[in-house]
């Protein structure tokens, strides 16, 4: 059995990116709403707070959550903040396997493995390059096929 977590240079990222796009929203909120205060500042505020809570509350509980338990049999990806969701399939039901790799090799965490079956998927989310590898390895050798 083998566990992976989340890797935290993807939520680094991710919480960059927000931050960036709440700050892009406020300029615009500064620069084009100045003739109607109450209304720019409403909307400031919204931005600035969703910012905060997602960036600093909802991002941090998600990848500290985020994990992928893999036996000789079976793959569990266990996922939630508040509601806790654990989804599993068996080795043998998988069809093909889809890996999705971020920019620059991975590097920032940006890596997906689709476990595709008969009747839906199994998504493994953020992963560390390294374990990325090691995972397709596994299924590969496991005789799941594995699309480039």
């Amino acid at each position: 059995m083998k566990e992976y977590s989340a890797d935290l240079s993807a939520m680094k990222l991710l919480q960059i990116m927000v931050c960036l796009l709440a700050a892009v929203l406020i300029f615009a909120s500064a620069k084009f709403l100045y003739r109607w205060p109450l209304v720019m500042w409403i909307l400031i505020g919204l931005f600035a707070v969703t910012a905060i809570i997602l960036s600093f509350l909802c991002m941090p509980l998600y990848f500290s959550n985020l994990r992928c338990i893999v036996t000789a049999n079976q793959v569990t990806v266990r996922t939630g903040m508040f509601f806790r969701r654990e989804q599993s399939i068996r080795l043998q039901s998988v069809q093909f396997v889809q890996t999705i790799t971020g920019p620059w090799n991975g590097i920032l965490g940006l890596n997906f493995i689709i476990l595709y079956v008969y009747g839906g998927s199994l998504m493994i989310f953020f992963l560390k390059k390294t374990d990325r590898q090691e995972l397709t390895e596994f299924l590969e050798r496991k005789g799941v096929f594995h699309a480039p």
